[in-house]
């Protein structure tokens, strides 16, 4: 026998007076991750998606990752992100959001510095995570009251896991480092303005730069045209309306920035796969409805 004693003292990686917060929990199987979840972040809370089969690619805070089975992905709260599903092959994930998380050094609701890359290889933690994932889900799935508690344990768990990981085995993002400051400016602009009436020759005007170098930023850095972009951040926020809250589609088509319904359900359809109206039935919860 091989007997090993535990010293109990240890310092916490939150801040004191703090505890993190499971808010909720996501299971994305392969039918499901087909449509895209569009370039979106969420201000008030850190999400990690844990990767359980296939491969595909995804983007968090404008660099492109290629995804496979045991990777986690860590999207600090305010961080845009964004799904690649043209790449998907036999993707299926689980992913938790919580809030309260307040690590000694960083931002609220940040697990991971800024000028390191968020995705982690689980390797031999793989069966241990998927657990933790798998259990947070089902219980929250059939409200399993009595298992509040540990749900709270396994978070925290969980959360200073990865904490440790990062700190170990993580790698800085040389494409941050290189990241173009006129450009991720001219990006908060727009992140911060989507829902109004914006123009490329606007938006060119107030940064004082041609049309044509502000479309070449763009492509260059992301891949796609100034234009598209704001679209793409309008439907990632309608989708995030769309699942959580029962606001009126209509409603919804005019806070992101569409002036009207009818262009709204094409574009929304164009970028997503599905009607607002469909999208909406598959993915929220059953006591919402559309009005």
């Amino acid at each position: 026998m091989i007997q090993c004693f535990a010293k109990n003292s240890f310092t916490s990686s939150f801040e004191e007076g703090t505890s993190p917060h499971l808010m909720s929990a996501s299971y994305i199987t392969i039918d499901f991750s087909q449509h895209a979840r569009i370039l979106h972040k969420h201000p008030d809370r850190l999400e990690l998606l844990f990767i359980r089969s296939g491969s595909g690619h995804y983007i968090v805070d404008n660099t492109q990752y290629e995804i496979k089975a045991g990777n986690l992905i860590v999207t600090n709260a305010g961080v845009l992100h964004d799904e690649v599903p043209e790449h998907n092959r036999g993707l299926a994930m689980l992913s938790i959001a919580v809030d309260g998380v307040h690590v000694k050094g960083l931002p609220e609701n940040h697990l991971i510095p800024s000028d390191i890359e968020p995705i982690l290889k689980t390797e031999k933690r793989f069966v241990l995570i998927d657990a933790i994932f798998q259990e947070l889900f089902d219980s929250l799935a059939f409200e399993e009251e009595q298992q509040r508690e540990t749900n709270h344990y396994l978070t925290v768990s969980l959360l200073t896991m990865l904490i440790n990981s990062f700190q170990r085995y993580g790698k800085i993002n040389t494409d941050r480092i290189k990241e173009n400051p006129l450009l991720r400016e001219i990006q908060h602009y727009i992140d911060e303005n989507y829902m109004e009436d914006l123009s490329l020759q606007g938006i060119s005007e107030k940064f004082f730069i041609s049309p044509s170098h502000l479309s070449h930023l763009f492509k260059k850095s992301l891949g796609y045209s100034p234009i598209h972009y704001i679209v793409r951040r309008r439907i990632g926020e309608a989708q995030s309306l769309l699942i959580m809250t029962p606001k009126p589609i209509t409603l919804i088509a005019t806070m992101v920035g569409f002036d009207n319904v009818s262009h709204f359900n094409v574009q929304f359809k164009k970028y997503v796969g599905l009607s607002p109206m469909a999208y909406r039935k598959k993915y929220m919860l059953p006591d919402s409805e559309d009005k």
